[in-house]
């Protein structure tokens, strides 16, 4: 399993950075849900570094690591299956 939470990437004109939804990834692990898989990785930009400090200082506690592939494909599979 990844312990990635969170990504930064420099721009030219700024920073963005990822972070994983956890609401999304158990949507998507849970083979009732109604809705079809989506990317749990969602993208911030900011004009500055302190800007990128300020979040994350904000949100890496509450950020959950990823699961694995075959973890994270594995209800999306399920639901996949199910449909006509």
């Amino acid at each position: 399993m990844s312990d990635n939470v969170l990504r930064v990437d420099k721009l030219e004109n700024g920073y963005t950075v990822e972070v994983c939804d956890a609401q999304i990834m158990a949507q998507n692990r849970d083979p009732k849900a109604k809705t079809s898989y989506q990317d749990p990785w969602k993208e911030y930009a900011f004009s500055s570094a302190a800007e990128v400090a300020q979040f994350v200082s904000e949100h890496l506690d509450s950020l959950k690591p990823p699961p694995d592939a075959a973890t994270q494909y594995a209800g999306a599979f399920a639901k996949a299956a199910e449909e006509d």
